[in-house]
């Protein structure tokens, strides 16, 4: 996949309670790297020991809307990952709102964090990308009108440590009497403001716990509809 990457630029979100894992540091290392030789202007912005995810996250959207980055890719700070699988997601990123990688539980056997519901059958795009409700979103980036959009019809909150009103963009909620985290209820925000998300099934990534649980949705999903699959 050829894209021109000319103006792209990329913040990388990782809210984190304390330490991060070696495994998550290569990663992070690796695509720096990566991103340096293609020039691609690359920040970090983590926020540390928030206990609310919500808080953490509404933190640094509000951060990426001050800087000019174009891109903002969440990565959660107990993921490994390929720095190519980060540039391909950017690169597509420059063609839907919305795209990630899905991450497995950290328990056995594999299983994923997804939404499958996506208001009918799910559609495969031009770059194998696939249209669902949501996933974990712990490897998504973003396009920046995504963000400016969510920031125009959220409340305007004061959090400890911040000089001025920020937008609250991430929530959790309840749907048909049960829990419904903070990605999966941003999900359904962005989709009810008209953008799609979509999921690239090649991306590998490891979910670090006890041990590092590493696989492929793609691997699931082959052949899609059978019993063996993700329904």
């Amino acid at each position: 996949m050829k894209v021109d990457m000319a103006g792209v630029s990329v913040m990388l979100a990782m809210p984190t309670h304390r330490d991060i894992p070696a495994g998550t540091v290569a990663s992070l290392l690796a695509t720096q790297d990566l991103l340096a030789s293609k020039r691609i202007p690359f920040e970090v912005q983590l926020q540390v020991g928030n206990s609310l995810v919500t808080h953490a996250r509404s933190k640094i959207a509000h951060t990426f809307l001050k800087s000019d980055k174009s891109l903002l890719f969440w990565v959660d700070s107990d993921i490994e990952w390929e720095a190519k699988d980060f540039l391909r997601l950017c690169a597509l990123a420059t063609k839907m709102d919305v795209v990630g990688g899905a991450y497995p539980a950290k328990k056995d056997p594999i299983v994923f964090f997804l939404d499958p519901s996506s208001g009918g059958d799910i559609e495969s795009n031009e770059y194998g990308c696939l249209k669902i409700g949501g996933w974990g979103m712990g490897f998504t980036v973003m396009h920046r009108r995504v963000i400016e959009a969510m920031a125009a019809k959220s409340p305007k909150l004061k959090f400890n440590g911040s000089d001025e009103p920020i937008a609250h963009m991430f929530r959790c909620d309840e749907i048909d009497g049960f829990a419904r985290g903070e990605d999966m209820a941003f999900f359904a925000d962005v989709k009810e403001l008209g953008f799609e998300a979509f999921l690239d099934p090649s991306v590998t990534l490891g979910h670090i716990g006890s041990k590092t649980y590493t696989a492929s949705i793609s691997d699931m999903l082959r052949p899609i509809g059978e019993a063996n699959g993700t329904s």
